[in-house]
Parts: C-alpha cells; structure tokens; sequence
C-alpha cells in the first residue's frame, strides 16, 4: 500500500494542475490510508541483542534509540510502510517493563526475536517466550544479529546447534515439531543501516537484511490485503485517466500527441516486461530450489555440480526470454514509429520531410527556431527504415544491432560474461553450506548403550526423528536461501539491462519534443510523467 500511495504523492502537483476539482477528494482518500497501519511487528529480545539497531535499518534511519539499559517502560511506536513496528523494553527488563511488553505481546501480529548468534543456544528465556508463542500458533522470526562475519559452515552450525535446543525445549513443554514455524534468519543490522544511510549496495547486500525485509513483506502479502491494495490503486488510475484527458484537451497539435501515444506504448511495454522477467525469475528459483533440495535429500555427497547445473540453466533459459522479449518489443516499436509516420503525414499533407528544426544536438548550420506543429520526419522515418532492415536479416542472434538514430542500438540483450558472472556469483554464495547440511542428521547411537533395551530404542527412535526434522529444515533453509540468491543476482542484472534499453528510447523522444513550442513540450513532459505513473499503479490491479 505505502508504494501505491508514494507513486500518487510524485504527481500529486501535477494532478493539482490539470485536475483541481477532483484533487482534494483524492487527497482526502490518500491521507486517510496512510493514517491506518495494517499490521503490527513487535521487536523482542534482551537488552544488547542489537533491537533498536535492527529497528532503524527497517526504518533506514536512526530513530529508535540505541542503549544498554533501558530507559523506557514504554513500548514505542514507528512507522514501517503499512506497518507499526513496536520497540520494547526486553525479555530480561525488571518486571515492570516486562509487564508492560507481555501486554501487547499477544496482540502483535508477528514477533521478531532478536538474539547474539554466540551465545543464543543459552538464551533460555528467549527460547522460552518464542516457543510460547509458537504454540499460540503466532508467527515469529528468530533473527540471528550477528555483530562480526561468520563462516558459511561456522553460521550453520550455529543454526544446527540451536534447533536441536530448540527441540529438546519443545519437548520438555510437550509441544509437537515445531522446527518450520520457527525461520531463522541471519543478519548484520548495523551494517545494514550504514548501507541504506550511506547508499552502499553492496554493504546491505552483505548484511542478509534484504532477505530479512523480503520475509517480513512476503508473510504480510495475503490475499486480502492485495485485494485492498488493488482497489486503491485502481481508484488513483481511474483518476489519472481524467487528469490525462483533461491535460489533452490542452493541446492544440496532433503531431505531438502522436509522439506521447507512442511514449504511452512503451512505457506500457516496459511494465509488461518487468512483470513478465519477474514472473519468470521467480518461477525459476522455485524450480532450482526444488531441484536443490531433492539433490542434497536423494544424494548429498553428489548435490553441489547438481545445483551448480540448476542454477547455470535456469540462469540462461531466464536470459534467453529476456532476449525474446526484445526481439518482439523492437519489432513492435518500429511497426508503432511507422504508424505515427502515417498519422503525422495525415495531420500535416504539406510538410517537407526534412525542414528548420530545433532539435537538441542539431548540426550549427540548422537555421534556428521551431514551428509549432513541427517533428523531425527524417528522423523517424529513418529511425524505421533501419530498424526494418535490420530485423529482417538472419544474424540478430542476443544483441539487437538496429543503425545509429533511432531503435538503432537499443533492446540488447545479456551477454554470456554478464550471464556466467551471475551464475558465479550465486553458486559461490550459497553451496559452501552444503557440507554441514549433509552433516545434520547423523545418528548417534552409543550414547544409549547402557540403557535397557526399550528404552534405548525408544530414545533412539526419538533422537532419529529429531535428527531428520533438523536435516530436512536445514535443507529447506539452504533451499530458500538458493532460491533468495538466485532471484537477487539475476532480477539486479535483468532490471539494469531493461532500465538501459528504455532509457535510450525515452532519451531519443525527449530530443524530438525539443521540435516543439514550449507550451506543447511543457504539455508532453507533464503527461510522460502521469502515464508513468499509471502504467505502474496497473501493475497492482
């Protein structure tokens, strides 16, 4: 919801402009929705697990205030998005203040747990209070606030170690399995709020905490919501479309409505690719995270060159769509260009195609000056001849050589060094791991020897079963964990490629808008912005 809101606040001026009787209605609609908060995060945990550092990287700034006592009884309140985030005073507050937590505890849509990864396997009272409301069926998140890097293989054992204390809670207070409603998620959240207040990329990528954040808005995605969501977003399109009407009905020139009808088409085409590569992507990582843990299930000595392979070919069958994808978009744009040619020449029988431009970047011989109803038919009309003749050779193989003015050098696709450096990047991230998931699991069995027979096997047969849930979760971990990684690298370099393509194409569109008066690109300016914002809003529809 905060998205769909924040795309409207970028054009809530403009809306004001071409459409002030229907604005404040809008308005009033838009400040009501972001008074409301869907859901409520309570954050616990002691006192120097790291909670309000953990606060202000969901915040990306420092609000929550950092101490090693607590200074508060008070639980405080911030905003997140769609949702409240609660600081508390601690699981080992005096009991005044735990008094205070425990109130609203029960109440909070989901708990985070927030522990020292050295050390947490003791944290009996953390433990204590997750496991109590696991059996109230609340859902939780135990996060791992690591203050220095830890060793793929040093991490997972640590994880290990803590699901088998978890276990023997859980059975002591009668509970069934309770493994999968507890994730585990690792994190580094100082280095996560130095990297969203310092726009390092890089530094957040490496703290675990986009992962974390992806969590916490996956689980919060329920049907209901994205339902409500969609509502909203279809009222604010609706009503960019009469402001788009009303703003037409400003214009005076056909030729330059033909130039934003065909912005409009693009704009429209690059949100469907968007969808579509995304789509695709997470499609593939489920299928590779599947593939993953069937691989490490069935044959775990053998699993690393089977997921290695998963994730190469999922890889490039994601690419090839992608070159696919704009193979028929260039098509598509050169059979549009050659559809305002016609309407243009409709609009304007006597115009020579060549005439005094100012076009940004023209030649100094140009004469100088605009007509009103002027756009550079040479350049367009040159724009399709290259773009036709090119696409219809049989060498356009992953990277679309269409001339040098027009769909010209625009829509490449990845190239193979960039598709192997995502592979790369991917497989040496997450199958270090792989050996202590195999690990996991292995039974012990002289720790009963001395026991009478029933016994024995009885706790053993116990212990086996132990040791297989905590096998199998740290296998769908690792599995997520591939998936997440997969997703990440490949949706970073496909949304980079995609952000180029179309970034040549609005850039040539702004040098033709140079042609016209100053009033009818102020005019086309304005709606490239509010057909930008819509395209999007439709996305939640």
């Amino acid at each position: 919801m905060s998205h769909v809101l924040s795309l409207y606040d970028d054009v809530d001026e403009l809306c004001a402009v071409y459409n002030p009787s229907a604005t404040p209605a809008i308005r009033k609609m838009v400040a009501a929705r972001k008074a409301s908060a869907a859901a409520t995060i309570m954050v616990y945990g002691v006192y120097n697990a790291g909670k309000s550092t953990l606060i202000n990287a969901l915040l990306g700034a420092e609000q929550a205030q950092v101490a090693d006592t607590p200074e508060t009884d008070k639980i405080q309140g911030y905003r997140w998005g769609d949702f409240e985030i609660l600081d508390t005073p601690g699981i080992d507050a005096p009991q005044a203040h735990e008094q205070v937590t425990r109130e609203q505890l029960y109440g909070a849509d989901v708990v985070i747990f927030v522990v020292n990864p050295l050390g947490v396997v003791e944290e009996e009272a953390t433990l204590s209070a997750l496991l109590e409301l696991v059996a109230r069926n609340k859902q939780i998140f135990l996060v791992l606030n690591r203050k220095n890097p830890l060793e793929p293989l040093e991490a997972e054992r640590i994880k290990d170690q803590l699901r088998e204390r978890i276990q023997q809670m859980a059975q002591a207070r009668g509970l069934p399995p309770v493994l999968q409603a507890i994730p585990i998620l690792e994190v580094n959240a100082r280095s996560a709020l130095k990297g969203k207040l310092e726009h390092k990329g890089n530094l957040l990528q490496n703290s675990g905490f986009p992962k974390f954040e992806s969590e916490l808005n996956h689980f919060f995605a329920s049907i209901e919501q994205r339902q409500i969501v969609a509502g909203v977003a279809t009222d604010l399109s609706g009503f960019l479309s009469e402001t788009l009407t009303l703003l037409d009905q400003q214009r005076d020139q056909a030729s330059s409505a033909r130039i934003d009808a065909f912005y409009a088409q693009i704009a429209r085409r690059e949100i469907d690719l968007r969808t579509l590569l995304k789509a695709s992507v997470q499609a593939k990582a489920a299928g590779v995270a599947k593939g993953a843990m069937m691989a490490m299930h069935q044959d775990a000595e053998g699993a690393q060159a089977k997921i290695d392979g998963l994730i190469r070919r999922a890889n490039e069958q994601v690419c090839g769509e992608l070159d696919d994808e704009l193979k028929r978009l260039a098509l598509d744009a050169a059979q549009l260009l050659e559809e305002m040619l016609d309407q243009v020449r409709v609009q304007h029988p006597d115009m020579p195609s060549t005439g005094a431009l100012n076009i940004p970047g023209a030649s100094a011989g140009e004469p100088a000056g605009a007509t009103d109803s002027a756009v550079d038919m040479s350049l367009l009309e040159a724009g399709v001849r290259q773009a036709g003749g090119a696409l219809k050779t049989e060498h356009v193989v992953t990277v679309m050589k269409l001339g040098k003015e027009w769909l010209p050098t625009l829509f490449k696709g990845i190239g193979p060094i960039t598709m192997g450096k995502v592979a790369e990047q991917v497989v040496g991230k997450v199958l270090p791991a792989i050996g202590v998931v195999y690990q996991v699991g292995k039974l012990i069995y002289t720790a009963f020897a001395g026991d009478p027979e029933q016994q024995r096997l009885e706790e053993q047969a116990r212990q086996e079963q132990q040791e297989r849930e905590r096998r199998d979760q740290a296998i769908k971990s690792l599995g997520d964990d591939i998936a997440w990684e997969f997703s990440r690298a490949l949706t970073e370099v496909v949304e980079a490629n995609i952000k180029s393509n179309f970034a040549l194409v609005n850039d040539k569109l702004k040098a033709l808008r140079g042609s016209l008066s100053q009033t009818e690109r102020k005019l086309s300016e304005d709606r490239e912005l509010l057909v930008q914002c819509q395209v999007t809003l439709d996305t939640y529809v």
